[in-house]
């Protein structure tokens, strides 16, 4: 069954990881932040401070300032090239000779437009950072986490409200009566006045004071002392008078049938200490997700990254080309020229597209760690640090699916929901018995002048009074009693069915995440084979065209450079299956439940100040 607690292994995979521990310090902190230190010593948790939206925005304000935006070029009118003289075009259209390279021949120039590209990865500020690293910021910094960090102290605070109900309450009461009415006959303390009226006249004085408390066995216990004044007309033939009565009484009320025993009165803080363990796996849940966030992500920088330096390689391949035909003028005419320059604006325009990936993948990075020092608004770039894995990783179903019945959060919670909806079935089936309740009292008093007096006598327990007594209840029909108890067991059944689902889900949830590994695996060993395939082709256009074999013509030169981009796209294919191999090994440790051990992230729930009944509950 799994519990809510997570420990520290090594990665049975042989991940390359760093070995430091990512420790979730923000569980911890967050917690007692909302909790306080009210989870054991009862003590008020100091106000909040005014809410100030600019304080929470001033990070990235201030950030924001540092990015400056550079103007945008005008679009172009006229063919604009690094390597077509703009007048030999122009004199080729108008078919006229050129005086100093013949009929057509093409000349190159200076670039007549700065490259539009925009500025190289390497121009800007960056840091490169593993993902272990990654992942320890975001663990103590992320948002997301910090705000699910608050919901297993709000649940403790329920649990305690919940245990609170079998505290001793202290109580006192006083009252004062004033008593001046006519009755029919003669009795104690009464006046016959002149006029043959008889009245009953007092004046009284009460107070009572005492410690009550409820019991988990369904009952009630209260001891109490209470004492009063009492004073009549002396006509009234009361002796002594005025007199003081003092009474020390102890009483206890515990229920025979309906709502007798611990289990059925502590239902309710069983019940809410499932829900807090629910929430704790909750925020393993909302950590697990905000890493493999973190997963997806980093793979796909790390691809984005490749696919840069594949354009850039690809465009460098295009400008050789272009230069190569350029320097042979006397064999060159037009059209092969402005096919490589056709391809050369293309391929730059690509490269910027993939550069803009880039930076839009390492501000999420940097929006997933919520780091201070790294602030979404800044010019600052967040790269790899870590080549990805492309060892063969091998793994056994039967393990994975074991592993993943013992891990995965799901079956945690719906364990403790199942918990709970056996609980309220219980007390369901306890309601449906009669209400049958003994009250015993027992109690010892004084009487005299004075005060001390009384309350002497009191201890002599010369006056000892009790009393026994019962009471019975049962509606007719008991038909709530048992709607509510055939509902219970409806909910229990459907939890119960739940779980069957989760443990199918989960199942189907790891063969297939262990599938996808053994596929992009199988995918990268062929697209590595097709980047050597196609790195083959090219060399062998080359040395034909170098040797002679080919000459020069729109076909070969369409050809070579079709096979160029046929290259970049086997190298493209290559670094998309390794950034999703790594990934699928992520995401069948996430399917196994194993991510946060897989990253080394350990939960510290023992640092969150819960109540120690509790917190040794969680240790067995």
């Amino acid at each position: 069954m799994p519990t809510p607690r997570t420990t520290t292994h090594t990665n049975p995979n042989a991940k390359s990881r760093a070995v430091q521990a990512a420790t979730l310090a923000a569980t911890a902190a967050l917690s007692a932040a909302a909790f306080g230190v009210i989870g054991i010593t009862g003590c008020h948790a100091p106000d909040p401070p005014p809410f100030d939206p600019h304080t929470y925005q001033l990070v990235e304000r201030r950030a924001a300032t540092e990015v400056t935006s550079p103007p945008l070029r005008p679009l172009p009118t006229t063919l604009e090239s690094t390597f077509l003289n703009r007048a030999a075009a122009n004199s080729a259209t108008r078919g006229t000779t050129n005086p100093t390279t013949g009929p057509s021949t093409l000349v190159a120039t200076a670039p007549s437009s700065a490259p539009t590209t925009g500025p190289a990865l390497g121009t800007e500020p960056q840091v490169r950072m593993s993902l272990q690293e990654i992942m320890q910021r975001a663990v103590i910094n992320n948002r997301d986490i910090k705000v699910s960090g608050y919901q297993p102290a709000i649940d403790e605070t329920r649990v305690i409200e919940a245990e609170a109900r079998f505290d001793p309450t202290y109580f006192a009461n006083a009252q004062y009566q004033k008593t001046d009415r006519q009755i029919g006959i003669n009795q104690a303390g009464s006046v016959t006045q002149s006029n043959g009226e008889v009245k009953s006249i007092s004046d009284i004085y009460q107070f009572q004071t005492g410690i009550r408390q409820e019991l988990e066995s369904g009952g009630s216990i209260e001891f109490r002392a209470q004492t009063s004044y009492n004073e009549y007309p002396r006509m009234a033939g009361v002796n002594p008078n005025p007199f003081w009565d003092d009474e020390l009484v102890l009483q206890v009320t515990q229920p025979l049938l309906r709502d007798f025993g611990n289990a059925i009165n502590r239902a309710r803080i069983t019940i809410a200490q499932n829900t807090q363990r629910i929430s704790l796996l909750e925020l393993r849940k909302q950590i697990e997700e905000t890493t493999a966030d973190i997963e997806k992500t980093y793979w796909q920088l790390v691809q984005a990254e490749r696919n840069v330096r594949i354009q850039e390689e690809l465009l460098n391949r295009t400008v050789d080309t272009a230069v190569r035909l350029l320097n042979r003028r006397g064999e060159v005419n037009r059209v092969p020229v402005s096919q490589a320059n056709s391809r050369i604006e293309s391929r730059r325009a690509e490269l910027i597209r993939l550069k803009a990936r880039v930076k839009d993948l390492s501000d999420q990075l940097k929006r997933d760690m919520n780091d201070p020092q790294f602030p979404v608004a800044s010019a600052l770039m967040v790269l790899p640090g870590a080549p990805p894995i492309q060892d063969p990783v091998q793994f056994n179903l039967k393990d994975q699916i074991n592993t993943a019945m013992e891990n995965r959060f799901e079956l945690g919670e719906q364990y403790f929901r199942i918990d709970s909806a056996g609980i309220a079935a219980q007390v369901g089936k306890n309601n449906l018995l009669p209400a049958l309740n003994i009250q015993v009292q027992l109690g010892t008093q004084g009487l005299d002048h004075g005060f001390f007096t009384a309350t002497q006598e009191q201890a002599e327990f010369d006056n000892i009074n009790w009393q026994v007594g019962f009471q019975f209840e049962i509606p007719i029909g008991n038909r709530a009693a048992r709607a509510v108890y055939q509902r219970a067991l409806l909910q229990r059944q459907q939890a119960l069915e739940s779980y069957r689902n989760l443990v199918d889900q989960i199942s189907q949830e790891v063969k297939t995440a262990a599938r996808e590994v053994e596929t992009t695996w199988n995918e990268m060993a062929n697209d590595r084979q097709a980047v050597f395939a196609a790195e083959d082709a090219l060399r062998g256009l080359v040395q034909r065209e170098e040797s002679g074999l080919d000459p020069i013509s729109p076909a070969s030169i369409d050809t070579k450079l079709n096979q160029q981009q046929q290259l970049a796209d086997a190298q493209r294919n290559e670094a998309e299956a390794i950034s999703n191999y790594n990934l699928a090994i992520a995401r069948l440790e996430q399917a196994k439940g194993t991510l946060l051990k897989y990253n080394n992230i350990v939960m510290k729930e023992e640092s969150i100040p819960f109540n120690k009944k509790l917190a040794m509950m969680q240790r067995k």
